[in-house]
């Protein structure tokens, strides 16, 4: 029974509270020991008066001393209590519980030994009395004269009351606490049931959902509310599925993607290696021209596997950034130098519009490698005769903005999102060119979130597509655990990460 939580929740809560009970009886016990000592002193105290009233009636109406033996037997047993009847010299004329006592001087109401309180208006004299084994508490209504006064009272009615039975007064509270704390431990038991099913109930269905994903089931999703520690659970772990059934499902189109990239130079190099192994290819040309394209193929393989292990690198922290102060201008003016030849070949013209910017604080190398790929990306795209524009500027806040620009080309509206994922194509139909992996934007996204910045693409048909880059400046950036991240508020905010490829 107890291997499950809400049986420990609910054993655990009533040993809880039977421990509070326990302590708050023991306490209450010890509090009211004397209050219940006094309780019952009074309550016997009050008894006196009217016992010796109506002793005083008795004989005044004539009735004999054993007719008044007779009726205080029957009213010591109707109060159980002692009763005495003393004469005027302190003797014992009367016990109601025997011939132990008669006969016997009582002196305990001589001295200074007597005791005066008064309950509910009435007065009474209380004093101990100790003798053969006998301990009694005495009460009695009036003092006891000193002068011969007395003699006219000839017969005085004692109560007697065990000391023990006094000073065990606070037992009578043990069966009403008994009462209380059976009624505490009960109900005690019934909340803690239904708190406990509260708690174990979302844990039980947040195992359960573990279980359907372990099981392959990753869309689960946890219905429960709340601002506590088990509703921030619950959110967290539909935050771990979604994440999860994305990764399962980026996994999947990753290997399709990949399975599918692989598939046409694979394709070719076999093709034309088996023509060139069967004797078909003969002529010196054509034997270099097969050479060309199976290197060329293999080329684009091995670029597809290094974009891939580079892009899990970084994704895994694996890659160490390098901090240091970025001259950003001629980092531009030197990656659009590289691609000059390109440039050319394809029929455009590029040019640079950087204004006085602040300086970013970065590593060098990947950071070219971020505008190699969006200048490439750009060359591939755009149409003969188009232009190229990078440019770079100080934005309000202090964040640097460079943008890569290109005429012609297009990217509609519904696929902007997506033009960062991995492998995507805006041209379906279209099959890669130029040794493109598929690959570039997403290592693009990975860098430039490194260093704590954005990117972000824009395209319309009258201004053509932009890739714009948002760093912080070295006034915001501070370097942290081996990546460059800004400062406090002045992070620009981050959109949720998609996997990236180039459009």
């Amino acid at each position: 029974m107890l291997g499950s939580l809400r049986a420990r929740l609910i054993v655990s809560f009533t040993l809880v509270v039977a421990l509070a009970v326990f302590l708050a009886g023991a306490g209450a016990l010890f509090l009211l020991r004397d209050q219940q000592q006094e309780t019952a002193r009074e309550r016997y105290g009050r008894l006196a008066e009217p016992l010796n009233d109506r002793v005083a009636r008795l004989l005044g109406a004539g009735r004999s001393l054993d007719e008044v033996k007779v009726e205080l037997r029957q009213r010591a047993a109707d109060s159980d209590v002692r009763i005495l009847l003393l004469d005027q010299d302190l003797q014992v004329a009367f016990d109601s519980e025997g011939e132990a006592l008669t006969g016997k001087y009582i002196l305990s109401f001589a001295g200074n030994r007597v005791k005066s309180a008064q309950a509910g208006g009435i007065a009474y004299h209380w004093a101990d009395y100790d003798g053969d084994n006998t301990h009694l508490t005495l009460f009695d209504a009036r003092p006891r004269p000193e002068d011969a006064s007395f003699a006219a009272t000839v017969y005085d009615g004692i109560v007697a009351i065990p000391q023990n039975k006094l000073s065990s007064a606070w037992l009578d509270l043990i069966p009403r606490l008994a009462l209380a704390g059976a009624i505490a431990l009960s109900a005690s038991f019934i909340v803690s049931f239904f708190i406990s099913r509260s708690i174990s109930g979302p844990l039980a269905r947040i195992t359960q959902a573990s279980k359907q994903m372990a099981q392959g089931n990753y869309e689960v999703n946890i219905s429960i509310k709340g601002e506590d520690e088990v509703g921030r659970l619950a959110e967290a772990f539909n935050q771990m599925a979604t994440q999860v059934n994305t990764s399962q499902r980026m996994m999947k189109d990753l290997l399709a993607n990949v399975s599918h990239e692989l598939k046409t130079p694979l394709t070719s190099i076999q093709g034309f290696s088996q023509a060139m192994l069967d004797g078909v290819v003969s002529d010196p040309a054509d034997v270099k021209e097969y050479s060309r394209t199976i290197h060329e193929e293999s080329n684009r393989m091995r670029a597809l596997v290094d974009d891939l292990m580079l892009l899990s690198q970084i994704e895994s922290g694996q890659v160490s950034m390098q901090h240091a102060h970025v001259d950003l201008p001629a980092l531009l003016t030197r990656t659009i130098e590289r691609f000059q030849w390109a440039i050319r070949d394809a029929g455009l013209e590029a040019k640079v519009s950087v204004e006085p910017i602040a300086d970013v604080h970065g590593d060098e190398r990947r950071l070219e490698q971020v505008f190699s790929n969006l200048l490439q990306n750009a060359v591939r795209h755009t149409p003969r005769g188009g232009l190229i524009t990078i440019s770079a500027r100080t934005l309000a806040g202090g964040h640097v903005s460079i943008g890569v620009h290109n005429t012609g080309s297009v990217i509609p509206k519904e696929d902007l999102p997506r033009v960062f994922e991995r492998f995507f194509q805006v041209d379906r139909a279209r099959t890669r060119k130029g040794g493109s992996s598929g690959l570039g934007l997403s290592i693009v996204t990975e860098i430039v979130e490194a260093h704590g910045g954005t990117v972000r693409a824009v395209s319309s048909e009258a201004g053509g597509t932009e890739f714009i880059v948002i760093l912080p400046s070295d006034q915001m950036s501070d370097v942290r655990n081996g990546r460059v991240t800004p400062l406090d508020e002045a992070k620009p905010k981050r959109a949720p990460r998609k996997r990236e490829a180039p459009a």
